[in-house]
């Protein structure tokens, strides 16, 4: 059976980069984005490349677009064995925590924790059909004087007791899907204003990252792992 991932947020910024990658691979790709013309405009640079290539409209604030979706893989792309949760929001990155209002938070929360939920619910019966992988993007939770984003790094904290809560769930009802995060270490993008630094990546070396990890062969259930590969729950930034 040939490799097919779905990567969201991927019309840009490391999503793009990983699903470049995995095409470059012979990997089939379908590319989740909000937006129309930014996501039919990647798909068309991946193309442009020969990657085999689709988009599909995913909101992580619109439940509804995500079970669209779903039930779209479920009658087109049955063979789906990957899964990608790459899409996520930063919050204002420099605001002290106690400085937040609720909506705020609320609003991080609601894509980083609960958007990555929704799609985890809505794919991993199809994923589970092809023995998959559900592979989320992630941070330390760590803080310290020099990177605390408050809202980013609680919705994060959320999502890694999420990834290890529900691989216990997985194995104990014997659904054959594994879930694990990454953590890639800094990566310069739009998310971190293209913060650049000794310790940052360019998008194709955190690309690379997340691709040599998910390729390691390794079972990584219920893990969260950093870019060397090594499980860790929390710590510092990388």
């Amino acid at each position: 059976m040939a490799n097919k991932v779905l990567v969201t947020g991927g019309n840009k910024g490391i999503g793009f980069e990983i699903a470049r990658q995995l095409g470059a691979l012979g990997w089939s790709v379908l590319l989740g984005a909000r937006d129309e013309t930014r996501g039919q405009n990647a798909v068309a640079k991946l193309k442009a490349e020969g990657v085999d290539a689709e988009w599909l409209k995913i909101d992580y604030n619109d439940v509804e677009t995500i079970q669209t979706a779903a039930q779209a893989v479920a009658d087109k792309h049955a063979d789906l064995n990957v899964l990608i949760n790459n899409a996520g929001i930063p919050g204002d990155m420099r605001k002290p925590g106690y400085e937040f209002e609720l909506s705020e938070l609320r609003e991080v929360i609601d894509v980083n924790f609960y958007g990555n939920f929704a799609m985890i619910k809505a794919f991993y019966p199809i994923l589970a059909k092809n023995s998959g992988r559900i592979l989320n993007m992630t941070i330390p939770i760590g803080s310290n004087p020099h990177w605390h984003p408050f809202a980013y790094t609680t919705s994060k904290a959320a999502l890694n007791v999420m990834i290890q809560s529900l691989a216990v769930s997985f194995e104990q009802g014997k659904i054959p899907v594994e879930m694990f995060g990454i953590m890639p270490g800094g990566v310069t993008t739009d998310l971190n204003g293209n913060s650049t630094g000794p310790h940052m990546k360019t998008v194709a070396e955190g690309g690379k990252v997340v691709v040599d990890l998910l390729l390691d062969g390794k079972n990584h259930q219920g893990q969260i792992i950093d870019q060397w590969g090594t499980p860790a729950e929390y710590g510092a930034r990388n």
